[in-house]
């Protein structure tokens, strides 16, 4: 499961409501090519930078690319001082991950840009920020950015535009500002254009008598023409409320090629002993045949580019689900690189969840290697960051075949230690190295 603080909804607003300047979601796809394009255009005009973790303020960036030629569309990591400094205009799409951090595509423009003070006097920009105000530090990252630019001398041309995921009607704010015109008689901001029709086929509880939170399994079938996505996607689902429908994102297990879409589940209790609210109406109130209303979401930020790369796939608990899909998609492939699981639970005796389909994916050679710890097996705890430090020969040396490493899973805990495992066995710099390259991807919430 993801709690994603740059969902795509916003983006299928922007290109729905908002129209941008007549484009439709079946256009993106024209879009990013247009944008790619625009990349290689010279320097000293329109520079359109976005950071994003889960792919909305990319699509944004991209569709206002595709509307302006010439322009040059960059991740805040191609970034450099220079290249802001010989620019007199620019446009950026900022999200802001967790409470207040920069997308993985902003961690090193953070470290090896906005560490200087270069001279931005002939600079004029324009900020979008995404954010989630369930975070004190909403859209902190963003902030940062432009306080950083004001002091070097940037003008804005209007105070930075906030947008929350619970209210994309901000986006108007940014049109207006951006004297972009608004199509009368469009779908109202926040409505995910391709939201289908689905029925919950099937649950199962994973962990029965597991000492931690229930863990289930959900097999969902569409009610009409299948969607297709990639490994790395997201569903967003509907909950119904008594303040209305909310919107819950999950990581995606299955493929299309299954025909289905399979979730996995933690089931939330909150301290207080509330359940979580997708999570209790998704594990416990839905009936088997009920209908609920599900569209899925592109995450580019954790797709697999190259089949051939070798993957090293690391997570815990139901973060399983995002690593499932990409090593179900290798399996399904004729000629792949070999796939290294490495996932984490609490107890050896109940939640050895997927035992069956991954011990059979190592025995016919699908599953290269495959190692499983638990915080509460009989020879005390043990992480995942432990299996990493152990293996850390087996590590470097995944590393310098040119694999990419992929995680998925809990943001506290887990992937903030697996984050500091990495740079103890490979090294503060190989490891910003990896992530600027986009060989280390995260799914984190």
């Amino acid at each position: 499961m993801i709690l994603s603080v740059d969902p795509l909804h916003w983006t299928m607003a922007a290109l729905t409501g908002a129209a941008w300047s007549g484009l439709t979601v079946r256009t993106l796809i024209r879009a990013r090519r247009a944008g790619q394009a625009a990349a290689v255009a010279g320097p000293g005009g329109l520079l359109i930078g976005y950071a994003s973790q889960s792919g909305s303020s990319e699509a944004l960036a991209r569709a206002a690319a595709a509307q302006s030629p010439g322009a040059r569309l960059l991740s805040l990591d191609q970034i450099g001082a220079a290249d802001l400094a010989s620019t007199a205009q620019a446009q950026f799409y900022i999200s802001t991950t967790g409470d207040g951090d920069a997308p993985d595509n902003a961690t090193g423009f953070l470290a090896r840009v906005m560490s200087l003070r270069p001279e931005l006097g002939r600079l004029s920009y324009a900020m979008l920020a995404l954010g989630d105000r369930n975070y004190p530090r909403f859209c902190g990252f963003a902030h940062r950015l432009d306080q950083w630019l004001r002091a070097c001398g940037a003008t804005p041309r209007f105070p930075l535009t906030e947008v929350d995921r619970d209210q994309p009607t901000a986006l108007a704010t940014w049109r207006a500002r951006m004297g972009e015109p608004t199509r009368t008689g469009a779908p109202a901001p926040g409505i995910a254009p391709e939201s289908t029709r689905w029925s919950l086929a099937a649950r199962h509880h994973l962990n029965p008598g597991s000492p931690g939170g229930p863990l289930w399994h959900l097999v969902l079938d569409p009610e009409g023409p299948l969607p297709d996505w990639r490994a790395g996607d997201i569903a967003e689902i509907s909950i119904p409320t008594q303040d209305g429908p909310v919107r819950r994102d999950y990581s995606l297990a299955s493929l299309p090629v299954s025909g289905r879409a399979e979730l996995i589940l933690r089931e939330v209790i909150s301290r207080e002993g509330r359940p979580g609210l997708g999570s209790h109406w998704l594990c416990r109130q839905l009936g088997e045949g009920d209908a609920i209303d599900l569209s899925i979401r592109a995450n580019p930020g954790f797709h697999a580019a190259d089949d051939a790369m070798p993957m090293l796939l690391i997570g815990n608990g139901s973060g399983l689900a995002g690593l499932l899909a990409h090593l179900r998609h290798r399996v399904a492939q004729k000629a792949s690189g070999p796939v290294w699981l490495i996932h984490g639970e609490r107890s050896p005796d109940h939640d050895a969840v997927f035992t069956e389909e991954l011990s059979g994916l190592v025995a016919i050679g699908g599953l290269a290697r495959l190692d499983r710890s638990f915080s509460r097996g009989g020879e005390g705890p043990r992480y995942v960051q432990h299996i990493l430090r152990a293996a850390a020969t087996e590590v470097r040396a995944h590393v310098a075949a040119g694999g990419g490493i992929w995680i998925c899973g809990r943001r506290e805990g887990m992937a903030t230690d697996v984050q500091q495992a990495l740079e103890d066995v490979l090294g503060q710099d190989e490891t910003a190295r990896l992530m600027t390259e986009r060989r280390l991807r995260r799914d984190i919430y």
